[in-house]
């Protein structure tokens, strides 16, 4: 069942125009996802380059080719890039493990329509998996350092069930580090 951006995940993640939203907690169903780790597709990278570009939304000094070669995942609806994820591999030396350290990005205009979630979600199922057949990377889970402010309603709450994200600790800066683990890890 869908609703009319009325769960508190629709009030997070910006207006989404005249795109439908989901029920409260679900991923978005009308995004098409594509897998973009370690696959060197040049159409995706393209597409996220000029995504980056459009929006402004890299850091002063990161050069959207070098960001493309961190892509795990894409969200398309309607034929148009709306949304990316990227990840590297960092160690939370707190948990004694590596994870990957995920980024989301997505159009303000596709905000609210639970693209973000959509997107997670598929990221971490697809870096798992990658983590699982790769056992030799030791990769504990995926992790993320809150950064968007439009999620602060949803700080006070510490798991969040359909990303898996728990909170584990802050930067000095008082943003929240989140992770979700991978299923099949074990310390040595």
């Amino acid at each position: 069942m869908s609703g009319r951006r009325t769960g508190l995940l629709s009030r997070l993640f910006g207006r989404g125009g005249d795109v439908e939203t989901p029920a409260r907690d679900q991923p978005a169903t009308d995004v098409e996802l594509r897998p973009a780790w370690q696959r060197g597709d040049g159409a995706i990278e393209g597409d996220a380059i000029a995504f980056w570009r459009r929006l402004g939304i890299l850091p002063l000094g990161v050069a959207p080719e070098e960001r493309a070669d961190q892509l795990v995942a894409a969200a398309y609806r309607r034929g148009e890039l709306i949304g990316v994820t990227t990840a590297v591999p960092d160690r939370i030396e707190s948990l004694r493990a590596q994870f990957f350290m995920l980024r989301a990005a997505v159009d303000p205009g596709h905000r609210r329509t639970h693209a973000a979630i959509a997107l997670i979600v598929y990221s971490r199922d697809l870096l798992e998996k990658w983590a699982a057949d790769n056992p030799e990377e030791k990769i504990a889970g995926i992790g993320a350092v809150i950064e968007n402010e439009d999620v602060a309603a949803r700080l006070a709450e510490p798991y969040w069930p359909v990303t898996r994200l728990g909170l584990v600790g802050h930067m000095p800066n008082g943003r929240q580090i989140r992770v979700a683990w991978f299923g099949h890890f074990k310390y040595d």
